[in-house]
């Protein structure tokens, strides 16, 4: 009977592995290898994230947002995926980053984060990453992640005779992303992220490399409402998603998104956070509406916690739109310097008149856009959150009292030097303790000594 019972056992087991080998073999451009939205946040936006900076989520969407960050970020992730499958399995995510602002050396942002996704203790796929950014130009920032990327199953009955896994059961790779960030503008914002430069393969009996992809998208920023669009590309599979994200008293937001692909790959995504001083909550659901069925959506939940002075979200908003403004009028001064050198050394050459107009034209426009955008760093210093809080006064240190010394006359002793100096000679043990060392055995002194008095 035991050995019946055992044998009943072993097969639903094997049943249920290779049911689950076939759930996530369907399911693989849905793992995390091929997953740029890591975070609640960028889930809930339909994973249209290439173009804002996302904090530590931006390592996977695209490491050159990083840039935008203003102060030590750390969020984790939990996430349950396709809930309700029709076998039961069971597909859980786990994500961990940190990321900062590096002011020394090699100046911008980095990171490091790992995101690890399982199914049913039968398959999982691991990522451990390294990410750096830093400007180029003005408004230009570019970025890299370095990542070891591990793919494994579970050692039973079934894979024992599997052929495939007479190698091993696990096989891990090193891969490389790159990518830009522009902000042309305070309200608008491009990015391109090219994931998996080098194609790692993770393949076990054969090779299996994991193809190139490019993704490209457009943000809009408002005051209240964020929304972006993206188009990403690997190998045949292409995937179109937007997102829409809108924020109310400074703490909550909620956020929305779409997603289609080929293979009728289609998800309505949706979500919430708030912000309660430096910590962040984040909640997405994601619901499958084509391509995979019988499930009932992704969860994903995620926490953040920000340090440093720069961590106020408001404050880091306006010290970002004050320094955008700053390069921008820069950037109108050269080309001013440029134009005006242009003209300076035409007209000795005998330049037609009317060529001379169109340049004078163009710096008066860029002058009056000069003053808009000296008038908006103005307007942006005067606004409370902009200025930091002014640093309590710093009450003086208190100077030492200048120590007090006494020369040793001919005929001193250490008693004569306390009746002479305090009035009391019993108090001579005091200046032997102060100069312990400098004064012979029983406390003789010699003429011209210097003795310090406590």
């Amino acid at each position: 009977m035991k050995q019946r019972e055992g044998r009943l056992i072993t097969v639903v087991r094997t049943l249920t592995v290779m049911l689950s080998v076939v759930v996530f073999s369907y399911m693989r451009s849905y793992a995390s290898f091929n997953d740029s939205a890591c975070g609640a946040r960028a889930t809930a936006m339909g994973g249209a994230f290439a173009a804002i900076p996302g904090g530590t989520e931006a390592m996977c969407s695209n490491p050159a947002s990083l840039l935008e960050l203003a102060s030590p970020e750390l969020t984790a992730v939990y996430g349950k995926l396709y809930s309700g499958l029709s076998d039961d399995s069971k597909i859980g995510q786990g994500y961990f980053g940190f990321a900062a602002p590096v002011k020394r050396y090699l100046q911008g942002a980095a990171g490091f984060a790992w995101n690890d996704t399982r199914l049913s203790d039968a398959y999982s796929e691991t990522t451990f990453a390294v990410s750096y950014a830093t400007a180029v130009y003005r408004g230009l920032g570019a970025g890299v992640t370095l990542k070891y990327l591990r793919r494994a199953y579970v050692s039973d009955n079934y894979t024992a005779l599997d052929p495939v896994f007479s190698d091993g059961y696990s096989k891990g790779a090193l891969g490389a992303d790159l990518g830009f960030f522009y902000r042309p503008e305070p309200r608008y914002a491009f990015g391109l992220a090219i994931k998996n430069l080098n194609k790692p393969d993770l393949g076990l009996a054969a090779a299996d490399r994991l193809p190139v992809e490019v993704r490209a998208g457009a943000s809009y920023a408002m005051k209240t409402s964020l929304l972006d669009l993206d188009a990403s590309f690997a190998g045949s599979d292409y995937t179109v998603a937007a997102g829409a994200e809108y924020s109310f008293q400074r703490r909550y937001a909620l956020r929305m998104g779409l997603a289609a692909g080929n293979n009728s790959r289609r998800t309505i995504n949706m979500g919430l956070g708030g912000r309660f001083g430096l910590a962040e909550f984040d909640y997405s659901f994601s619901l499958p509406i084509g391509g995979i069925s019988g499930t009932m959506g992704s969860h994903r939940l995620a926490f953040s916690f920000r340090f440093g002075p720069e961590a106020d979200l408001q404050l880091a908003a306006e010290l970002a739109e004050l320094k955008r403004a700053q390069e921008k009028a820069a950037l109108q001064e050269e080309k001013i310097k440029a134009l005006q050198g242009k003209l300076d050394a035409a007209s000795p050459q005998g330049v037609a008149v009317q060529a001379q107009p169109e340049v004078i034209k163009q710096i008066e426009a860029l002058k009056v856009e000069l003053e808009k955008s000296r008038a908006e760093m103005e307007t942006i210093k005067a606004r409370p959150e902009a200025r930091p809080a002014a640093k309590p006064a710093q009450p003086k240190a208190k100077q030492p009292a200048a120590r007090r010394t006494y020369v040793v006359k001919e005929g001193d002793t250490l008693e004569s030097v306390a009746a002479r100096v305090y009035g009391d000679a019993e108090r001579w043990p005091e200046i032997y303790r102060a100069n312990t060392g400098a004064v012979g055995r029983g406390g003789e002194v010699k003429p011209g000594q210097v003795l310090v008095l406590p």
